[in-house]
This record gives C-alpha cells, sequence and structure tokens, in this order.
C-alpha cells in the first residue's frame, strides 16, 4: 500500500480523490488520567511525558490532553461529516467543557468552504454526547438538524443498544443527547439506520468496532492503494497506541475495546494507512508500526 501524508500544519490529506480535513470543536482540554484512562501505569505515564511532551501528557499530574473534532471527507460525489463533536447550547451539567457551550465550530468549518446546507451525509461512530452535539441547533425553542439537506447515518446496532436503554431508564440517557442531538433526527425523517459493514461509496466501507460501545463503528477511506481510518474512540489518546491494553473509563466493554484496538492496530501497522482518531491532539495523526509491545505513529 502507499503511504498516505497526513499535513500537520494544515490538518488534512488526500486518499486518492477523498480529501480529508479536520474541523475542531474544542482545541484542547486536559484530564486526569484516573477518570479517564484507570489501567494507565503513571511510572509508564511519566516516561511518555517526557518523549510526547507536556501538550499531550502534563508532567506531575500526568494530566491527558484531548481534543475534539469530526473530519470532513469530500469525494466527487459526496461531502461528508464524521462525528459531531459536542455542539452548543446542549445542557451538559455534569461536562462543564460542554456545558450551555458557544463555541465555534461551524466557523471552522466555513473556514473549510463548507456550510451546513453542502453537507450531504452525516456519519456518527457511535452515539456519545461528544460526538452527536452539532447533530442539532436550537431553532425557535426546538431543536433541528443543523445540516438541512443532511442524511445523517447511525449504526442499527448502536441506536438500538441505546434505545433499550432509555426504556430501562427513569432518566435520560447518554447526558441527555439522545434527546436533543438524536431523536430530532429521527423525528425530521433524516436518519437513516444502517447496518454496520455499509458502503456509502466506492471507497468509503463501514467496519464494526465493538467495545468502546455495542455498536461503534469506523470508517475506511481508500483509493488508488492509499488508505485512512476514520476510527472514532477506539482510542482517546495516543498512549493506547504505545499500550493498546489501556482501555478508556468510557468503554462499554474494556477488554473488548482492548481487543479490538490490538487487532486494528496490528492489522495497519507497517500498511501507511493514516490513523485518525476523534480526540488525538496534532502531530498524533498518520501511519503506524510496531515498536516493543505495541506500537507508535510515524510522526
Amino acid at each position: 500500500m502507499t503511504e498516505s501524508i497526513w499535513d500537520h500544519e494544515n490538518a488534512n490529506c488526500n486518499v486518492g480523490n477523498f480529501k480529508i480535513d479536520r474541523v475542531v470543536d474544542l482545541e484542547r482540554l486536559s484530564y486526569p488520567y484516573g477518570s479517564m484512562i484507570p489501567d494507565a501505569d503513571p511510572k509508564v505515564l511519566s516516561k511518555l511525558a517526557e518523549e510526547m511532551g507536556s501538550r499531550l501528557i502534563t508532567p506531575g499530574t500526568l494530566d491527558l490532553s484531548l481534543s475534539f473534532h469530526s473530519f470532513l471527507i469530500r469525494s466527487h460525489k459526496y461531502t461528508i461529516l464524521v462525528d459531531t463533536c459536542c455542539g452548543n447550547g446542549k445542557n451538559r451539567p455534569n461536562r462543564v467543557d460542554w456545558h450551555l457551550r458557544d463555541g465555534p465550530f461551524l466557523n471552522n468549518l466555513s473556514a473549510r468552504g463548507v456550510k451546513p446546507e453542502d453537507v450531504d451525509i452525516v456519519m456518527c461512530t457511535h452515539l456519545h454526547a461528544d460526538h452527536v452535539g452539532w447533530n442539532t441547533i436550537m431553532d425557535n425553542g426546538d431543536w433541528v438538524p443543523t445540516f438541512p439537506n443532511a442524511q445523517y447515518l447511525f449504526a442499527e446496532s448502536e441506536y438500538d443498544f441505546w434505545i433499550k436503554e432509555q426504556k430501562n431508564s427513569s432518566s435520560p440517557i447518554l447526558l441527555g443527547s439522545y434527546e436533543d442531538s438524536v431523536l430530532p433526527i429521527m423525528q425530521s425523517g433524516q436518519g437513516k439506520l444502517v447496518d454496520s459493514n455499509y458502503q456509502i461509496e466506492t471507497g468509503l466501507n463501514f467496519e464494526p468496532a465493538y467495545g468502546h460501545t455495542p455498536g461503534s463503528i469506523i470508517l475506511h477511506v481508500e483509493e488508488g492503494g492509499r488508505e485512512a481510518i476514520v476510527c472514532g474512540d477506539v482510542m482517546h489518546h495516543p498512549v493506547q497506541v504505545r499500550y493498546p491494553n489501556w482501555s478508556s473509563a468510557f468503554c462499554e466493554d474494556p477488554i473488548l475495546s482492548a481487543k479490538y484496538r490490538w487487532d486494528m492496530l496490528t492489522r495497519f501497522s507497517g500498511t501507511g494507512a493514516i490513523i485518525l482518531p476523534a480526540h488525538f491532539l496534532s502531530p498524533f495523526y498518520g501511519p503506524i508500526e510496531k515498536e516493543r509491545n505495541g506500537f507508535r505513529t510515524i510522526i
């Protein structure tokens, strides 16, 4: 496979005729490692902090820093937005950084030359609140689709799991995001439930990535011998590339999550495929290769 090149300065790359851009909602938030990746060994994190730098791992406290962003994919046929981050005006009192925000995401999208009405497809790798927030905006007191001409694709197995959770819960699920960011899409008729192996078009294929949630999916972007993997929350932080056994505190099934992460990293190490997680800070995108008992990103 020919290696694709991620342009770290401009946060984009080309995979054949597909153009991929990173669109930021929140650039850098830091969290205590114990609440984010409880399996992490602090002694190992201290060494990784020296290697990866203070922007990713805070010296001393070992807080881990994340980005919250979408990936914009443009082909000859479609303009596609993968994961829609935290959104604006969403009531998230248990997540202070996401609560009632007034952020610049749509301006950042516009800077990439795309207006909301230009988006043809919105794909959510899973339905956690920080991946569906910009699905909707407030209009005259109602949550309405942000992207009026888009078809929103949700994996049916993911959607069905959370529907069952809602039926068994006396309080809003997904921090309230089902009610304000998913249900309005289904009610508008713009939502489409699809198989976990769905194909958008030739070269854009879903793959099941169960573990983080029961219906998580990733997106393969492939053309002309080049490939990128838009992989949602298979990994939250680059330390999980080095230590794939470390699952996040947000994984529904940490054991299955680690198993899938090992599998994905093993399959794509040394192939030149660009790995594009939903929360990595630059410059830790790009091809990966095997290193000792784990892997590393080639940057």
